[in-house]
């Protein structure tokens, strides 16, 4: 009898200790902030995990997490044409949460897409930068009202397109706005020439006729320092095609 009993007692040890291993071994944990994403066992999508500890399913196994918490994405616009003809680089950020719930159609490729958020938010902003900027100057550019209405319908036209994607971006920043070199060549010699206007103006009126002229002269002379590079070049070589 006594041996029935031990017997009985080690088998049923066992089965504790191998549910107990089991149970372990078919358990997730998602940490916090996170989302895991699970498979069956021929690799289409299970289910999603709030953080936690979850029990797997029998044929189910655990396949990737990411990250549900806020985060800063940065990017910059290159040859960005403007409503005048010139190309500017624009640097932005911006602000972006994955929430898959907002998924609705394509669910599978939609999630395993999630922890590469930030290209198709790079590649929405490029394609919105170039349509949105293209109607506007460059001098409308620096105006805070027309740039602070041009983030707020990026951000909008933004929201609406990768929401379907489950992200949700929270705001558009325009950051530095880079001129083409020409340009800034020819605002540093503009101010420049300000400032050197507004220094002869203090001077007397026979000095100030004399450095006027002078001045002149040296445009006459070297006229060609005075335009900006493309046009410089442009003008030269019209030049040796004349000779």
């Amino acid at each position: 009898m006594v041996p029935i009993i031990i017997s009985t007692i080690t088998i049923i040890t066992g089965l504790v200790i191998a549910a107990y291993a089991y149970r372990r071994a078919r358990t997730c944990v998602v940490h916090e902030d996170s989302m895991a994403v699970t498979v069956d066992r021929d690799g289409f999508f299970k289910r999603l995990l709030p953080t936690g500890r979850h029990v797997l399913y029998p044929f189910e196994r655990f396949d990737f997490t990411f990250e549900t918490k806020t985060h800063l994405t940065i990017g910059q616009g290159l040859a960005i044409a403007t409503g005048d003809g010139l190309l500017v680089n624009i640097n932005w950020s911006g602000l972006y949460a994955l929430q898959p719930d907002l998924i609705t159609e394509n669910v599978s490729q939609r999630l395993r897409n999630l922890p590469n958020a930030q290209k198709p938010i790079g590649r929405n902003v490029d394609i919105l930068l170039r349509k949105l900027v293209g109607e506007v100057t460059v001098r409308d550019l620096f105006n805070p009202v027309v740039r602070d209405r041009l983030e707020r319908r990026m951000t909008q036209l933004l929201t609406d397109r990768l929401r379907p994607l489950g992200i949700a971006y929270n705001g558009l920043d325009l950051q530095a706005i880079e001129l083409p070199v020409e340009v800034v060549e020819a605002l540093n010699k503009a101010k420049a020439i300000e400032t050197l206007d507004g220094a002869i103006r203090q001077l007397d009126p026979t000095t100030r006729e004399v450095m006027r002229g002078a001045y002149q002269l040296d445009e006459i002379l070297h006229w060609d320092t005075y335009l900006p590079t493309p046009t410089r070049l442009t003008m030269k070589r019209l030049e040796k095609t004349a000779h």
